[in-house]
């Protein structure tokens, strides 16, 4: 029994520096856009190809555990695991999924190999210096 993990994507670590993934590192999911597809009759761009895979990234590589000193980081959608502010319902933000472990066997299939996620998702600003993402030359259409 997997106790509330998940196995998700082959990886040997972070896709952008490149270092090991471990336990505790707070990751980010990424896809190549090749994999990403669109159909007509679909109102939203870059459905899933049915051969999709994920890679993970580090929130931030030079410090995956996002360690921040006496700051307890509690999965909730109150704060942002990056910067530590107040989560706004304005905000737009990204899920982050914890390590739990970087190398768990499938138990369905003892080939496959992948990285287990903890059961709970934090969150993080998409951009933590314009948190609503009003600033700029964005699109974003907000109600």
């Amino acid at each position: 029994m997997l106790n509330d993990l998940r196995i998700e994507a082959l990886a040997q670590g972070c896709v952008s520096c490149s270092k090991p993934l471990k336990h505790g590192h707070r990751v980010l999911t990424a896809y190549h856009l090749s994999e990403l597809r669109s159909f007509a009759q679909q109102v939203e761009l870059g459905l899933l190809g049915a051969g999709a895979r994920n890679f993970w990234t580090h929130v931030e590589c030079e410090n995956p555990d996002l360690e921040k000193g006496t700051w307890a980081m509690h999965p909730d959608i109150h704060h942002c695991v990056r910067c530590g502010d107040s989560l706004s319902k304005k905000d737009v933000v990204n899920p982050v999924f914890r390590v739990e472990d970087p190398n768990m066997v499938n138990p369905s299939d003892p080939a496959d190999r992948g990285v287990a996620l903890g059961d709970r998702i934090y969150f993080m600003h998409a951009d933590c210096k314009n948190p609503a993402l009003t600033k700029g030359s964005s699109i974003l259409i907000t109600g």
